[in-house]
């Protein structure tokens, strides 16, 4: 056998593994549980905009789940949700995203999957964290910040990751007012009052990610900038920020109304997603 036909046969292993039945079926388990995250973070951050003290971000999430009866159990089930559906975007980025002809296009959602994927096995690291006691504050993230800033070239770093964000949350404010989301969806399964609601919670939702994940952009340049390591944070610090800029409560309260949109739009996906 060549090695051209052995690449071939590789590759052709490794798309039927990323559509196969069992892992489509997980990774529906893991857009439930990205579903339950962003609908606790919203839940959260409406609490803060009420005048209450919570971690709106991610961890806080995971750890609002923990606290609650036979949250432990749940965390893994969401572990495993999130391990599913990491798995399944990287297959996509790798061998997928053949819903798309145009091959630029193509390519920047294939590493756009990837870098998801990423992100999702991160989220279940952490959710397994949590589950078994040992998840940690706030304070990791913050010393990685400080230990860039302080390498050769990490301000340049720093900045280019700023920026980076700031371009994705550009790319996903756009994806929700051109409803380019759609073309992941199974529209022709839904009842018009269905597709309806779906249609508007994905506008919403894409549109207060966007906003969202552009303020962590823009806090991690700032931070980079300035020297102030600490002021790179996460979503959490965001939301925040947020909060204390003029009209700020009301401000983060419609970012909290996303985000919980984008938690049901989730939700949705989990039956209408292609797959």
């Amino acid at each position: 056998m060549s090695s051209s036909t052995g690449r071939r046969s590789a590759a052709a292993a490794g798309r039927q593994a990323a559509d196969s039945d069992w892992l489509s079926r997980a990774a529906r388990v893991g857009l439930a549980a990205r579903g339950l995250v962003y609908l606790l973070i919203g839940a959260l951050a409406i609490e803060v905009a009420r005048g209450g003290a919570a971690r709106t971000d991610q961890q806080g999430a995971l750890r609002k789940i923990a606290e609650q009866p036979f949250g432990r159990s749940m965390l893994w089930l969401v572990g495993a949700g999130f391990l599913a559906y990491g798995l399944w975007r990287l297959g996509e980025g790798i061998w997928g995203r053949r819903e798309e002809s145009d091959e630029r296009k193509r390519t920047v959602k294939r590493v756009e999957s990837v870098a998801s994927g990423v992100i999702y096995l991160g989220l279940c690291f952490s959710a397994l964290r949590i589950a078994v006691g040992s998840g940690g504050g706030g304070g990791k993230e913050k010393s990685y910040t400080a230990r860039l800033l302080e390498a050769p070239g990490g301000k340049t770093i720093l900045v280019v990751i700023g920026l980076v964000l700031i371009g994705v949350a550009v790319a996903l404010a756009w994806r929700g007012l051109k409803t380019d989301f759609e073309k992941q969806l199974k529209c022709g399964e839904m009842s018009r009052t269905t597709y309806a609601v779906v249609h508007r919670l994905g506008q919403v939702g894409y549109l207060a990610r966007g906003l969202v994940v552009g303020l962590v952009g823009v806090l991690v340049v700032k931070a980079a900038l300035e020297q102030e390591p600490d002021k790179a944070a996460g979503l959490d610090v965001a939301l925040e920020s947020l909060a204390a800029a003029p009209f700020g409560r009301g401000l983060l309260l419609v970012a909290a109304v996303g985000l919980v949109c984008f938690g049901l739009y989730s939700l949705a996906e989990v039956r209408y997603r292609r797959l």
